[in-house]
């Protein structure tokens, strides 16, 4: 962790208001980021960036850095934990339907892909239903297994892998859908 991190900190944990709103500032960005990527609503996910940087001042008693960036991908996990809650707390996260049948993979060419530009898969990725779109970015882009996923959620580890295949499957999707074609086809 750099000495401007571990003086942050210092200055946080003795509850300098300045040294606070600099925190703020410097990942308040960063942090709703990662709260939109669970949380349509752009209020709601505000509020839960509120939320982290209350809940991280409370705790920075218990923080431990090991390298530099520590501090931000700590609060970025204070944050999905919190979005990943509200998730929870609202109507069934993945419908009491039984098992839906697995859409059908539509296979994506890589080179399509590559041409994607990176505002529009994450449009795409936000578009998915709640439940697919939090296993989808708990396991791509914030590196849980399936197993902590289920833990998290509160679902068993084969619903998990399932809602990913469904995610990444519907995302095949929406990308062929728009990207998929030649003008010449």
């Amino acid at each position: 962790m750099s000495t401007d991190e571990l003086d942050l900190v210092r200055r946080c944990s003795a509850g300098d208001r300045d040294a606070r709103q600099e925190m703020y500032e410097t990942y308040a960005g960063r942090l709703l980021a990662v709260c939109r990527r669970y949380i349509r609503e752009p209020e709601r996910a505000q509020d839960l960036v509120h939320d982290t940087f209350l809940k991280a001042w409370d705790s920075l008693g218990g923080f431990r850095p090991r390298r530099k960036g520590a501090l931000g991908a700590w609060l970025s996990q204070i944050a999905a934990h919190l979005a990943v809650d509200e998730l929870r707390r609202r109507k069934p996260l993945f419908p009491l339907d039984g098992e839906s049948p697995l859409p059908e993979e539509v296979p994506v060419d890589a080179e399509r892909l590559r041409e994607v530009p990176l505002e529009e898969l994450i449009d795409l990725i936000a578009s998915l239903p709640e439940g697919y779109r939090a296993v989808f970015n708990l396991f791509c882009i914030d590196g849980y297994s399936h197993r902590e996923i289920a833990r998290l959620l509160g679902i068993s580890e084969k619903t998990s892998q399932t809602q990913f295949l469904k995610a990444r499957r519907k995302l095949a999707a929406l990308i062929a859908a728009k990207y998929g074609k030649d003008e010449k086809d």
